[in-house]
């Protein structure tokens, strides 16, 4: 499978479908302070969603909310049909090893692991064999530019393969939906705009919902929606 190459522009798809990832009505409280204020937001598969906004005011929260790793205090999370927020830890930790892909700013690969086994672990925690799961591995990273990689610790690769190598990690497990907090932050507007063109790719053609939270226009620009999330409530913009 291939990627779109960079500069591509992306359009919303054509034919409606449902949401595969929703949030309805999310609240979320730190002490006093309001996190999420009543959030509202679904993403179709195939569909790359940008949330923009001021640092502080709930990008980061609202991503944690949908991919399981917070509770709201009031609304509902669904994934697929399933609702997400009604789940003991057991099975949410089960559903993001299983159904959810992760990408962040700092990669968090492990530097000890070549990059064929730092796509590979969660795989293998999961029960699969180190043999398949090496193997898919690297079809997986073959198929993000790193087919000549794969042996290569975080410290030999340059800040956008890593970056490649987590993508790769996040979509190797053929998830539901995949998270990706500040993936650019720390790269240079090309290698940027190569990564995020690597996200939207995977929504576009495995049919994962993406969410992406971003300061930057760049980045949002290249996601198929826009929303802006200020004082913890959500607005298309």
């Amino acid at each position: 499978m291939s990627f779109p190459s960079p500069q591509t522009t992306y359009q919303q798809p054509t034919q409606p479908q449902p949401p595969v990832l929703a949030g309805r009505g999310l609240v979320k409280y730190y002490g006093q302070v309001v996190g999420l204020a009543g959030v509202d937001v679904a993403v179709r598969a195939g569909e790359a969603l940008a949330v923009m906004g001021p640092s502080g005011n709930g990008k980061t929260t609202l991503l944690h909310v949908l991919a399981g790793i917070l509770s709201p205090d009031q609304g509902e999370v669904w994934l697929a049909g399933e609702r997400v927020d009604q789940l003991g830890d057991a099975a949410r930790t089960v559903l993001r090893r299983r159904r959810l892909g992760f990408v962040f700013q700092d990669n968090q690969l492990l530097a000890e692991l070549p990059a064929d086994e730092n796509v590979a672990l969660p795989l293998m925690v999961d029960g699969m064999s180190r043999r398949d799961a090496i193997g898919r591995a690297r079809a997986t990273l073959a198929q993000v530019g790193l087919a000549n990689e794969v042996n290569r610790r975080p410290g030999e690769l340059s800040g956008g393969q890593a970056q490649r190598v987590a993508i790769a990690r996040a979509l190797v497990g053929e998830p539901q939906a995949v998270f990706a907090d500040e993936p650019t932050g720390a790269l240079d507007a090309t290698t940027g705009a190569q990564v995020i063109d690597l996200l939207v790719g995977a929504a576009t053609q495995r049919g994962a919902a993406v969410v992406v939270v971003t300061h930057d226009d760049a980045v949002a620009a290249r996601c198929h929606r826009v929303v802006r999330i200020v004082d913890g409530r959500v607005s298309e913009r």
